[in-house]
């Protein structure tokens, strides 16, 4: 039974293990696949999530210098050389569980999706409310 990928649209045949298989197995729909699962276990799983805090400030925890060299080898924002596009999958630039935008506070407006010929989730203008410093209030070049 020949099936279509959900990322790629592309048939396939599904592993005769995985019953309920809806992505190929190219490397690019399985990293989708496996963005998709984070997401929506981040969204729903409230241990997981904790996890996941604390697995990052474990990190933290054992990399004390880390940013403070970072910053000393890169001392120059990078901007990225393209925006991410689709389901943000095949970007070498960016990893699944980073954000593009700097931490502060952003106010989201919906936008019409009819307008814009979306149907799928929600279109929305993200907007700071509040200047961004580029620092956090515990991370700052000063205090390092």
């Amino acid at each position: 039974m020949t099936r279509r990928c959900e990322c790629c649209g592309q048939p396939f045949e599904p592993r005769p293990q995985v019953p309920n298989q809806t992505f190929c197995s190219s490397p690019d729909c399985q990293r989708a696949r496996k963005l998709r699962w984070q997401q929506d276990k981040l969204r729903t799983d409230p241990d997981y999530r904790d996890n996941q805090r604390s697995a990052q400030r474990a990190w933290f925890d054992r990399h004390p210098g880390y940013w403070r060299a970072y910053r000393a080898a890169n001392p120059d924002p990078v901007e990225p050389a393209q925006p991410l596009t689709g389901n943000g999958v095949g970007n070498d630039f960016a990893k699944m569980d980073a954000s593009i935008l700097p931490s502060g506070l952003y106010q989201l407006r919906r936008i019409d999706a009819e307008s814009t010929g979306k149907t799928e989730g929600w279109l929305v203008e993200i907007t700071p409310l509040a200047p961004i410093h580029p620092c956090k209030k515990d991370v700052c070049k000063e205090m390092t």
